[in-house]
């Protein structure tokens, strides 16, 4: 066999098993990176030793082979673990031939391997690249020929001058060029791995991702965009365009918009709006790119498109939401302001300016909350009490929490404040004009204290009613208790006035209780003593700290003063009104009820008129003789 058939051969069994692997790592990958260098390191093992039966003849005892490239191979692209199992078994054939050169040979072997592995580690995890390759073949071609330090001299001489340069040129070449194989193997199943990656991740896309060609038909496209044009899957669109998907103004619009972006060039993001047959709008963000060839000629578009229909919805509803939330601010009968956590106003309402018509100019958006406050002071705007820089820190104070408060004007309006904080640390303020409710509540009050007047003032003599009496006996009893103080109770009644009725008439007998009434109010006094018409003709008075001796000398200068006023009577004995009173005293210890003690004063008045009137009689303890009222009603 010729020298050229020989090197022929050496070649294609590198190819055969280098082509053998390419087949066949894909299944060897998916054992483990392990089982994978085990296995390609055994394919090149299984090589080196085909290569060795067929050696090539560079002069006569002198044979080559290619087994430093398979070795080097092994090594660079399987690692260590291959580079091994190639090398021993190399060098274990090698020694099994034996010869003059198997010693030399299984050296060389090993630096083969040496060169490798540390070319491989010199990678740190990374593919080699076409000048990794290049380099670890230059140095196996040159580190492997140090089996020639093992051999004769002669030996070495010859091989020098005749086979050293085309043997290590055989090696070169053949780690170089099966490496560089192998290197476009790798690439292109790293290639189809991103390819796959890439679909995956493309396919798993909530949005759509198509590519058109320039007539708008479908190249590629993911399952997200056949879901959003209602085909069966993405393979459907394949050839077809919007026109066969879309109604025909809504395809022409877009097909509008994509010739503008191959006109251009450029990328662009618009909003577009269609409607399916069902009537649904539908609005969609799409980005359009021109897609390019190696030489940048566009030949495609890229289009993705992003569901925003509710995108969209929302944000009508916030358009809406602010429209009506403008109009509500503008129509609102109360003012508003609103203030950040720095105390700057963020907005208010023109309701809230016009309640503050000397200040306008400075309540805006920007405006420091105190500024506004002490330029209100400084304008008599806002009525402040006390020390204004301490006012002005409790309100700014209290705007941190929830609460209201009332302010006044310098032109006698009256607002009511209510402030609210906001989550973001800011507050928000409502402003209402409650002078009209401040005026009606004053009136309300004014009018509410007369008709309390009204119903505890008798209207015929001017006196307290009888439940104005009760409620001051009450409250007078329960203060005499807890004083320990004396309480006396004058009861009057105004002698034989049926009488002095049916004699002079129901007027003059209204004129008579007055005067009595006037003589009764002049008697008692004191602030602290309250004169009642008890009922009809009769009267009582509440003497506060007043013993039963001091009840009795206001009796008598009651009773005296009644009879001073020498009002004819010539129905009574006395031919002039008369009065006679029962006197009743709690001396402020004990325990008294307050119908016992308006009892003993009745039974009192019914001993003094029994007694034959206008008298003064006391409440005695062993009173046999007392009736009850119902009887001295019966007798008046």
């Amino acid at each position: 066999m010729s020298t050229w058939a020989q090197l022929l051969a050496n070649f294609a069994v590198v190819a055969m098993f280098v082509s053998a692997w390419i087949q066949t790592h894909v299944w060897a990958d998916r054992l483990g990176p392990r089982t994978s260098s085990a296995a390609f390191g055994l394919l090149m093992g299984v090589g080196v030793v085909a290569l060795m039966n067929i050696p090539v003849q560079l002069m006569p005892g002198v044979n080559v082979d290619l087994r430093f490239a398979m070795v080097g191979l092994s090594g660079l692209f399987g690692g260590p673990i291959a580079c091994l199992i190639t090398g021993v078994m190399a060098g274990a054939f090698r020694l099994y031939e034996g010869g003059m050169g198997a010693y030399a040979g299984t050296v060389a072997i090993g630096a083969a391997m040496i060169i490798a592995i540390a070319g491989h580690t010199f990678l740190r995890g990374r593919s080699p690249s076409r000048r990794d390759i290049v380099l670890v073949a230059a140095a196996v071609a040159v580190g492997s020929r140090i089996g020639l330090a093992v051999l004769p001299w002669d030996v070495v001489q010859a091989y020098m001058k005749s086979a050293a340069a085309p043997s290590a040129l055989l090696d070169f070449a053949s780690i170089v060029l099966v490496g560089l194989a192998l290197y476009q193997e790798r690439r292109r199943v790293e290639a189809l791995h991103s390819k796959r990656i890439y679909k995956q991740v493309v396919d798993a896309l909530p949005d759509c991702l198509n590519i058109k060609d320039l007539n708008g038909k479908f190249i590629a496209a993911n399952p997200a965009t056949a879901q959003l044009m209602r085909a069966t899957d993405e393979k459907a669109l394949i050839g077809k365009s919007d026109f066969d998907f879309y109604p025909k103004h809504a395809a022409q619009k877009f097909h509008e918009d994509e010739q503008a972006v191959l006109r251009s060039g450029k990328s662009v993001t618009i909003d577009q709006q269609f409607t399916h047959g069902d009537g649904v709008p539908i609005w969609l963000s799409t980005l359009k790119t021109p897609l390019t060839d190696y030489k940048g000629r566009i030949i495609g578009l890229i289009t993705h498109n992003r569901d925003i229909t509710e995108r969209k919805e929302l944000e009508n509803q916030l358009a809406a939401s602010r429209i009506q939330l403008t109009d509500a601010l503008a129509h609102m009968a109360d003012g508003l302001v609103m203030y950040d956590k720095s105390g700057r106003m963020l907005l208010c309402n023109e309701q809230y300016r016009a309640m503050f018509p000397r200040t306008e100019d400075i309540r805006v958006p920007g405006s420091m909350h105190r500024d506004i406050l002490q330029t209100a002071i400084d304008r008599g705007e806002i009525v402040v009490e006390g020390e204004v820089e301490t006012w002005i820190d409790n309100v700014i104070a209290s705007q941190g929490t929830a609460g209201s408060r009332e302010i006044q004007t310098g032109d006698g309006r009256w607002l009511d404040v209510r402030t609210r904080p906001t989550d973001d640390g800011g507050r928000l303020s409502v402003f209402t004009d409650i002078t009209v409710a401040k005026q009606a509540a004053a009136e309300l009050m004014a009018a509410n204290a007369k008709l309390d007047d009204l119903a505890h003032r008798d209207g015929l003599t001017d006196l307290s009613t009888r439940r104005a009496f009760d409620e001051s006996l009450e409250r007078e009893v329960g203060r005499s208790r807890r004083a320990k103080t004396p309480l006396s109770l004058l009861l009057i009644d105004v002698d034989w006035f049926k009488r002095y009725n049916d004699a002079y008439g129901h007027p003059a007998g209204d004129e008579c209780l007055r005067a009595v009434a006037r003589c009764i109010q002049a008697t008692a006094r004191r602030p602290t003593d309250l004169a009642a018409r008890y009922g009809g003709e009769e009267f009582a008075v509440i003497l506060p700290e007043t013993d039963a001796r001091g009840a009795f000398v206001i009796a008598e200068t009651l009773k005296a003063a009644v009879r001073d006023l020498q009002l004819e009577h010539n129905g009574s004995e006395k031919k002039v009104v008369t009065v006679s009173i029962g006197v009743a005293t709690f001396e402020g210890t004990g325990e008294l009820e307050i119908a016992k003690l308006l009892r003993r004063a009745d039974e009192a008045l019914y001993g003094a008129k029994a007694a034959g009137r206008d008298r003064v009689h006391g409440w005695r303890p062993h009173a046999e003789n007392a009736v009850p009222l119902k009887a001295v009603k019966t007798n008046i």
